[in-house]
């Protein structure tokens, strides 16, 4: 299984952005499987839906 892990802690701005294969331990953290294939473009349509979710739904989750 091939991942791309990207995070950032809070107070982070996007050139802090971490990019690995293994977690970096960030307050956020964002895995894509690379072996499904997706495009970009899909995989920012997904975050999209994630991040909708979290607008439209109950804060904190639990």
């Amino acid at each position: 299984m091939a991942d791309r892990i990207y995070g950032l802690d809070r107070g982070d701005t996007e050139f802090s952005v971490s990019e690995d294969s293994s977690s970096p331990t960030k307050d956020v953290e964002v895995v894509v499987d690379l072996d499904v294939n997706l495009e970009k473009s899909e995989v920012l349509q997904l975050l999209d839906m994630i991040k909708n979710h979290i607008v439209k739904g109950n804060w904190p989750p639990a």
